[in-house]
């Protein structure tokens, strides 16, 4: 999986992304920051974090599969409504919470203040 790209806020306005421990060249200033300087298990706690969010949403989907369709194909067809129920329920029940943890998650995450090379 790719790690996500790391915004970097010049002093003189200018932003731009780049990944994790490489430098970045501000195109009107020309000063250089390098996300090095971000110590790496603050990193890597973040991304398990927002890992973790993801694998939440992935192992409902898994599970709610793993019983809806052996019931579907091999008990009865009407399961489907069952199974529809459940899915309605959990987008418009769940989701909102789940995306109001991830919001708010990422609006905890460390800032890091880099100072151009």
């Amino acid at each position: 999986m790719a790690l996500p790209p790391i915004t970097i806020r010049c002093d003189c306005g200018e932003s731009g992304t780049v990944d994790f421990g490489e430098r970045w060249t501000c195109e009107s200033c020309g000063r250089r920051w390098n996300t090095a300087q971000i110590p790496s298990e603050a990193y890597e706690r973040r991304l398990r974090r927002m890992r973790r969010f993801r694998i939440e949403v992935i192992g409902f989907v898994a599970l709610a599969l793993a019983i809806f369709l052996p019931l579907i194909v091999f008990v009865d067809q009407s399961f489907v409504v069952l199974g529809l129920i459940v899915g309605l329920a959990w987008m418009f029940l769940y989701m909102p919470f789940w995306r109001r943890r991830v919001r708010r998650a990422a609006a905890e995450a460390p800032t890091w203040q880099l100072s151009p090379e």
